[in-house]
């Protein structure tokens, strides 16, 4: 009898959780379609590089959104078996929470699973390929990322204004480039043509000046040298980081590594320290909100899905914001960047700890005593 009831248990929190997991993906995906779209119609970028992109993005989006459809999912679960009585039924049977726990924890365990796998695996895979796919593509059609009228600051040291990027690919009309990768020798760059395109002998790209005109200035007052010229040749580093992965492409083995490597106290330090251990506090993050799922989810005070699925996206966002706060204090050497990812666990762990004392002891999860009209300030009246 328990084993079928585990399977019942188990079923009606798949059902949500399948929805849910599938609404959130979509939504947070679709705030990408429309560069996708402007990829597709304006730059004529292939449909298996627009694919690729959207598979690699995957892992990253499911990071956040698995951990918030696995806690609604038990929220709205145990909410229906609550309102039909049938958590009741279950009691009368002789089942206790501690009995019908563990099949909740067997789903938790496995949602917490599958997030550390995509912090540690997948997302930074999905990003490196990213990454990898972008280089690709601008190789193929280097004007990708460049729009008109905008200062571009994509390379290292260097500002790229372009007023018009032609139909054909590469093609370049009334260009200024501020280039001050060379701190002793910066210069102003004025040509009316040019044209950007990937050369395979020098391994980078390489932007190709016509008509134009180098203004040199030195660090001493009055040495300035101008110099006209009719073809003029500008090589381009592609990423600003080239040579050195960021932090979120790094696998966990890189990242001890680098945590090694780098000295102790410094920025790069303390961003590496941050992100292997956000990789470890996100799972944990979200066994944690599974169970405190749970006695929201048995609350009388809950009814409906729509409050339900409110009282799960809340929840899911508070954890979040404190996330988010927790390891940006790392980064102001307000807090040790080793224990700040953690700080919202520790908090979300205290709050379902007490919640589930409440339940057991069949109170209300909010003490009766508690009233917001307590905070109202004295003398006003209702």
């Amino acid at each position: 009898m328990p084993l079928i009831i585990h399977r019942y248990l188990i079923r009606e929190i798949l059902a949500p959780f399948v929805v849910t997991l599938l609404a959130f993906t979509t939504i947070v995906f679709s705030g990408r379609l429309l560069l996708i779209t402007r990829l597709i119609l304006v730059k004529g970028i292939g449909l298996k590089e627009i694919v690729n992109s959207a598979l690699y993005l995957f892992p990253y989006l499911l990071v956040f959104t698995l951990p918030m459809a696995a806690t609604v999912g038990i929220i709205l679960a145990l909410m229906r078996l609550s309102v039909d009585q049938e958590m009741m039924a279950f009691k009368t049977a002789g089942l206790s929470y501690f009995r019908l726990l563990s099949p909740i924890l067997v789903f938790s365990l496995g949602a917490a699973l599958i997030t550390l796998l995509l912090t540690t695996y997948g997302s930074p895979w999905g990003q490196r390929s990213t990454r990898e796919l972008l280089a690709e593509v601008v190789k193929k059609r280097a004007d990708l990322g460049l729009r008109e009228q905008t200062f571009n600051t994509d390379f290292r040291n260097l500002m790229l204004f372009v007023n018009r990027v032609g139909p054909q690919a590469g093609n370049l009309q009334g260009i200024f480039v501020n280039d001050a990768r060379e701190p002793e020798n910066p210069q102003t760059i004025y040509a009316k043509k040019g044209r950007i395109h990937y050369d395979p002998a020098q391994g980078s790209m390489v932007l190709r000046l016509t008509e134009g005109l180098v203004i040199r200035w030195g660090p001493e007052l009055g040495r300035l040298q101008t110099v006209e010229f009719q073809s003029y040749e500008l090589p381009l580093q592609l990423f600003a980081t080239e040579g050195r992965l960021s932090e979120r492409e790094m696998s966990f083995r890189e990242l001890q590594e680098g945590i090694r490597t780098e000295t102790p106290g410094s920025k790069r330090y303390v961003r590496l320290v941050v992100e292997l251990h956000q990789r470890l506090a996100l799972p944990l993050g979200a066994f944690l909100l599974c169970l405190l799922a749970v006695p929201l989810g048995l609350s009388p005070r809950v009814h409906g899905r729509a409050w339900g699925l409110v009282v799960g996206l809340l929840t899911f966002l508070i954890y979040y914001v404190v996330f988010t706060a927790s390891w940006r204090l790392a980064f102001s050497n307000a807090l040790n960047p080793a224990l700040a990812p953690y700080l919202a666990d520790i908090l979300f762990a205290v709050v379902a700890a007490y919640f589930w004392w409440r339940t057991l002891k069949e109170e209300p999860l909010v003490p009766q005593g508690w009233s917001w009209r307590k905070l109202r300030p004295l003398g006003h009246k209702s």
